[in-house]
Parts: structure tokens; sequence; C-alpha cells
């Protein structure tokens, strides 16, 4: 009696349609991955580093007088040099009234700009440039984007905006005078008069260093932005606050 039992066919193409299976899965896998990276490296960094970033300003604070709350007009005299402090050692705080409302705007600024400093929501003193109240050039970094978004706003910044940094003892208030894109090879920035070697400095400078671009592709390694401010007048903390606190706009 011949036998009923029938033998399965291989459907053609079964195994290529396996293969396409478990290739879709492992895609999807890995766009879920980067997503999430994305996210980690675009939103929760920059919560961690902000959290940091306070916990440094609150400590700054805590162990220095407050100023005084009289607002007091600027001193246009000399004003006294700020202390050196070791690597990673809190200077003083950074504000930008332009940015109220638009990122954390009491950041540290702290002695040295390694990449584990940066990456705590802080704006980094270069150490090879000018101590705070020195004639030349102080030049601050901070990152543009995650992190913190430290200087995420540095675009929005018009010429006579008001920068203030203020230390133990000092406020010291410098405003915009303008900005520009380089590559990061242009070191020159960093000179005691900016882009020119060899001149010798007759004024007060503060100048931010920051990724230029926000994309993803290029990722803002591939050019600096760079503004420049002029200084403009200081205050001692027992004497009040400077009026250039209140005078940015978001």
């Amino acid at each position: 009696m011949p036998s009923t039992r029938r033998h399965a066919r291989r459907r053609p193409g079964s195994a290529g349609a396996v293969v396409a299976g478990v290739l879709g899965e492992v895609l999807l896998t890995l766009g879920v991955v980067l997503a999430l990276f994305v996210v980690w490296q675009l939103w929760w960094t920059s919560v961690v580093a902000g959290r940091e970033a306070d916990a440094v300003v609150d400590a700054f604070r805590q162990a220095v007088p407050a100023a005084a709350a009289a607002e007091t007009p600027l001193r246009t005299d000399d004003p006294p040099v700020a202390e050196p402090v070791a690597h990673g050692g809190t200077i003083g705080v950074l504000t930008v009234p332009r940015w109220e409302g638009l990122t954390n705007n009491a950041m540290p600024v702290v002695e040295g700009t390694s990449q584990d400093l940066l990456d705590r929501a802080l704006a980094g003193r270069y150490s090879s440039t000018q101590q705070l109240g020195e004639v030349g050039n102080t030049v601050l970094a901070g990152h543009r984007r995650s992190y913190g978004d430290s200087f995420r706003y540095v675009n929005r910044l018009e010429p006579g905006d008001p920068i203030i940094v203020e230390t133990a003892t000092t406020w010291y208030v410098y405003e915009v005078t303008g900005d520009e894109i380089v590559t990061p090879d242009t070191t020159d920035v960093l000179l005691p008069v900016p882009r020119q070697p060899g001149v010798e400095p007759t004024e007060r400078t503060l100048t931010l260093t920051t990724c230029h671009s926000l994309t993803l592709g290029e990722y803002g390694n591939d050019h600096r932005w760079i503004t420049y401010a002029r200084f403009v007048g200081w205050l001692d903390r027992a004497d009040g606050t400077p009026p250039q606190l209140r005078e940015g706009t978001a």
C-alpha cells in the first residue's frame, strides 16, 4: 500500500527571508541603540553635568561673603587681579544676562580646559592666558552641545551685551564687541591681543571659545565660535552688584 506521508517542500527563498528577517532585527536594534545614545549624549549628559555645576556654584557662594544688595555703578579704575587657583579650582561664576531663561546661566568658572572639567558644564580658563583683571586677554572655553550646553546660545550675543564674571571679592564686567568662526588650529585667539602676534596689550579683554556646529553630522568639531568682549568696569562685592546683571534680554 503506497504511503500517504507527504514530504514538506522547502519554499523557494525561505532561507533568504530568514536572513533578511534577522538582518532587519539587527538593524532595528542598532537603530534603537543609536537613538538611546543620542538621547544620552544630547540630553542626559546635560542633566548630570548641570547638577554638578549647580553644586559647584552653591559651594562657591557658601564659601564667600554675600554681595551687598545695593545696585552700584561700576568703577573704571584698574581692577584687582584675581588670585590664581590650582587646576580645577573654582575662580568664580559666569553670568550672561542675554542667556537668562535659555541655559544654566550661573555657571562655574574654573582653572583649566581639560575634557573632564568642561564635561561638568563648567567654563574653563585657558591657563596660558591672563588672569581676570590683568591687562591682556582672559580666555574661557565651554561646550556648545551636550554636557550642560554651557555656551549653547553664544550665537545670540550682540555687540554691547554684558558678560559678568563674579569672584570671591570682585565683579568683572565686559561688553561683547564681536565674534568670528575659525578653524580649530587658529590658536592666536588666545594671544594677549587676539589675532595679533607680538603686539603688547593695552586693555583687558575676555574671549569665549566653543564649538561652532550644532548638527550631529559635523558635531561641532569642524570649526570654533569665538566671541570677543572688552572690559568696561568692576565692582567690589562689598559695595553691591553691577546694574549689568539685569540688563540683557533672552
